[in-house]
């Protein structure tokens, strides 16, 4: 079986609403049809605050919806830290880790 290609999008902290970023997703229903699900894997990273109410739309399109980061620690005292756990519990399979500016 061969891999699969991935094609990752890294919304940092754009776009600055909510609205706005439905309106990105509305553009994207354009072009979704356009690449292979079977061959490639799309994986979008919005902002935190908006990842899990966009995760359905995105799978409904083919797309996965991915953390901008998780923890290295498990459940604990880790202000405005995401664990891998909780992740799995909203059913986001990505994240993106080791990142940099």
């Amino acid at each position: 079986m061969p891999r699969k290609c991935i094609v990752g999008g890294n919304w940092k902290c754009n776009p600055a609403s909510q609205k706005e970023a439905n309106a990105l997703l509305d553009a994207w229903k354009k072009v979704c049809n356009t690449f292979d699900k079977e061959k490639v894997d799309v994986v979008i990273c919005p902002p935190a605050i908006w990842m899990y109410d966009m995760k359905d739309r995105m799978q409904a399109m083919g797309m996965a919806a991915s953390a901008q980061n998780v923890s290295k620690t498990g459940y604990g005292a880790f202000t405005g830290e995401w664990t891998a756990e909780s992740l799995v519990d909203m059913e986001i399979a990505w994240t993106l880790i080791g990142h940099s500016e």
